[in-house]
């Protein structure tokens, strides 16, 4: 998709998503998503030509990119940097365009029915309605409450995209994850709809979101035909503290990643990093882990 002359802001959630930050790095912020909705979700993780948009040295770049990927705010994918609801907004847009695409190059067949009322509209796709906040709580606290491992759930969903994602989208599971925790089966619905769609597609989609329509018609017509209807959702288990050390270390260090993305913390970890109880390792940590981080299922 080719970079946007503007998009949808949300004030109210880029200032509570900002607080505690400084100045130099909420400002940067705002650019550096400008930028990215510019070159159409993937801005190349340039940091001369970033720099020099943002009329600060490389070396500066460099300090406030760091915070920023450190506190989610931004993510790295491969030689490009994105953001997870720059991602989700322009998948709707998307859509919205294809739609509008096929809509063109069909017959009129209503060219003499009337317009509709000046107050009347069309209603807001449900992925669009879906608040990214709620869709990254909900992604934080099943991958921690119940270990599951994201990257062999990724693995998954981007074996039966067959190349029909990109990479930078791949990475973005949330969405996937409500549909699990709303009872959507991953083998029976979400896997053979996506193998299904992708293998009709003819440009890879910018994330999960593009499966979703489908992938709930498919979960409805399952219950309709009264296939699996006491088959609970299944996620993979592990016992983290239970694994050799190489191992569990690796996944100690991706439950760590994914605890600074969202600043929400599984207790049953232990204590928040670097207090009494705390269950991780002390070489894993970075100094700021744990700071102004929620624990799941603790009132903030």
């Amino acid at each position: 998709m080719n970079g946007l002359p503007y998009y949808k802001a949300y004030p109210r959630d880029f200032i509570e998503g900002t607080i505690g930050m400084d100045f130099e790095t909420k400002a940067a912020y705002r650019l550096v998503l400008d930028l990215i909705y510019m070159q159409g979700g993937n801005l190349p993780d340039d940091a001369r030509y970033i720099s020099g948009l943002l009329g600060c040295t490389v070396r500066k770049w460099n300090s406030l990119r760091g915070s920023l990927v450190a506190m989610g705010k931004i993510i790295v994918s491969g030689e490009f940097l994105t953001n997870e609801r720059a991602i989700i907004e322009l998948e709707t847009l998307r859509k919205l365009q294809d739609k509008q695409a096929e809509n063109r190059s069909r017959p009129n067949k209503f060219k003499d029915l009337k317009s509709p009322r000046f107050d009347q509209s069309e209603p807001e796709p449900k992925e669009a309605k879906a608040s990214n906040a709620h869709v990254r709580e909900a992604a934080a606290d099943l991958s921690q409450k119940q270990n599951l491992d994201l990257r062999d759930l990724t693995k998954k969903l981007t074996e039966a995209a067959d190349g029909k994602i990109q990479p930078h989208g791949s990475l973005v599971v949330g969405i996937i994850l409500e549909l699990i925790n709303n009872g959507v089966d991953l083998e029976a619905d979400i896997l053979p709809t996506i193998r299904a769609v992708a293998s009709r597609m003819s440009k890879p989609a910018n994330s999960w979101a593009y499966f979703v329509g489908a992938i709930r018609d498919a979960y409805n017509n399952r219950i309709k035909a009264g296939e699996g209807l006491a088959k609970p959702a299944t996620v993979t288990k592990i016992d983290v503290f239970a694994l050799p050390q190489a191992e569990q270390e690796r996944k100690l260090e991706f439950f760590l990643e994914q605890a600074r993305l969202h600043r929400r913390w599984n207790p049953l970890l232990g204590a928040l990093p670097w207090q009494d109880g705390c269950r991780i390792p002390e070489h894993l940590l970075k100094p700021n882990d744990g700071k102004g981080w929620q624990i799941i299922g603790v009132a903030a």
